[in-house]
């Protein structure tokens, strides 16, 4: 496959490590700078969905072809895309490609505009291969330990909480981006109302905008670590046991 073995071709792509992955399966490995769409705008908005559906209708005002049109709803009776004639999947694939392309576009400016694009290009895409191969050769875990050990962050989480919600004035949903902005720009007035919404009319709550605030305003720094442990536990430290 000298297209994806070409160290001088970039390839672009939404969640490109699972492609990586499946490709690999079929002896096909990829060489060159990656461009990951999902990872962009992680970096972005990080308390935002990164699905691509709904990146493009909030970046490109466009509703893409549901999967849900092709195998099905998910149930014992969903297809595959194995299921599927090449030619009823062509129209849907050149959409994903389109889509990414486009997307691609917009958010490359604004991580250039956030300061991002040297993060994504230097730590987060080279990752990509890594991670892939790490998923592709397995790794062996302690389930019992794992299991504490979640237990463990579970009892720091709620301790945080109750830290929060003390700053606050009273409990909210802080994994709420809306609930969040709302509490700490409108009823607290952190950043002295100077805090500008995102394209989605929501506040931005994302880890630069609370790291500016954190040596001055306590809650701002509770947050930061209640979202790094309850990113801990819920991506890496319950979902490993299940991923065999």
């Amino acid at each position: 496959m000298p297209f994806f073995e070409a160290e001088h071709i970039l390839k672009i792509g939404q969640n490109v490590k699972y492609d990586l992955t499946i490709l690999r399966h079929y002896g096909v490995e990829v060489s060159g700078q990656l461009f990951d769409t999902m990872l962009a705008h992680y970096l972005i908005e990080p308390d935002m969905r990164h699905n691509m559906d709904v990146l493009a209708e909030t970046y490109l005002h466009y509703s893409p072809v549901s999967i849900i049109e092709l195998i099905g709803p998910k149930g014992k009776k969903q297809k595959t895309m194995a299921d599927i004639p090449p030619a009823e999947v062509k129209d849907y694939a050149c959409e994903d490609a389109d889509v990414t392309l486009q997307l691609k576009h917009v958010f490359e400016p604004m991580l250039q505009d956030l300061g991002l694009l040297g993060l994504l290009n230097d730590v987060e895409n080279p990752l990509v291969p890594v991670l892939s191969s790490i998923e592709y050769e397995g790794v062996r875990i302690d389930s019992n330990a794992m299991n504490e050990y979640s237990a463990e962050l579970q009892g720091y989480i709620t301790e945080l909480e109750g830290q929060i919600f003390a700053e606050a004035g009273g409990p909210f949903n802080i994994g709420s981006p809306k609930q969040l902005g709302e509490v700490l720009f409108d009823k607290m007035q952190l950043g002295g109302g100077k805090i500008k919404k995102t394209k989605t009319g929501q506040y931005a709550t994302g880890e630069e905008i609370l790291s500016q605030m954190a040596a001055e305003r306590p809650i701002a720094a509770l947050i930061l670590e209640h979202r790094q442990l309850t990113k801990l536990r819920s991506t890496y430290v319950e979902a490993l046991p299940q991923a065999w």
